[in-house]
């Protein structure tokens, strides 16, 4: 694993200042796996930084680096497969796998809705949590607004994973690397039969100084016909 100490490579002085001053509940999350590119420290240096400032601890926060290789979603599922082996391992509760491009958005109502969820995840029965992506099927849950069950989304930006979902979880991941399938054919199938989760609108957004988050639906694509779990 790839470990870097961000607070030595992006000086305080350099760290950019998130314009909210309220902080999520993080601690509901035992771990947030940063996963970043390794030619783009730089990028990582800045993420650790705003998530450090929007309330994760120095114990909290754990960079890693992806798998390369020239096939990327391969390479997307072998990092995905990585830190959920290691969050078994190491028996974590739960386990936050955050993209470092992307950044959480910038909006106060999206920040006080999703502590209401972290700080409920103790209460509910859930497989994995989606901080933002593509929505394309989803329920909201009439007893804790802003969250969704979630039946067909994809674009893993943030997502965090119960620990009873581990063996599951990489097991599906192990079996979509044997078929040549993509982490976005996987997840509509699990997500039918498995509990989903989803912060609903999302908490993340582009990495490109436009704060819109992440859109929540889209065209469904094809869907292949493997099953995984």
């Amino acid at each position: 694993m790839h470990k870097l100490n961000y607070a030595a490579t992006f000086p305080h002085w350099q760290s950019p200042q998130l314009s909210l001053r309220c902080n999520l509940q993080w601690r509901s999350f035992a771990k947030v796996a940063v996963l970043f590119d390794m030619q783009e420290e730089a990028l990582l240096a800045t993420q650790c930084a705003v998530l450090s400032q929007a309330g994760i601890s120095a114990e909290q926060l754990w960079p890693v680096a992806r798998a390369s290789g020239s096939n990327g979603r391969l390479a997307e599922l072998q990092t995905q497969c990585m830190v959920l082996s290691e969050a078994q391992r190491q028996g974590w509760r739960n386990v936050l796998l955050f993209d470092a491009g992307f950044q959480l958005t910038q909006d106060e109502r999206v920040f006080t809705q999703a502590n209401r969820i972290f700080t409920s995840l103790n209460r509910l029965d859930w497989h994995a949590l989606l901080l933002g992506g593509h929505y394309q099927h989803f329920s909201p849950l009439l007893a804790l607004p802003g969250i969704a069950r979630v039946h067909h989304a994809d674009s893993a930006a943030a997502y965090a994973v119960n620990a009873s979902y581990y063996p599951v979880l990489l097991n599906a991941y192990h079996r979509a690397i044997e078929h040549a399938a993509s982490l976005n054919e996987l997840w509509p199938l699990l997500m039918g039969k498995h509990c989903w989760l989803a912060v609903n609108p999302g908490l993340v957004s582009w990495r490109d100084n436009n704060l819109t988050p992440v859109p929540t639906c889209r065209p469904a694509g094809r869907e292949r016909s493997f099953r995984f779990a």
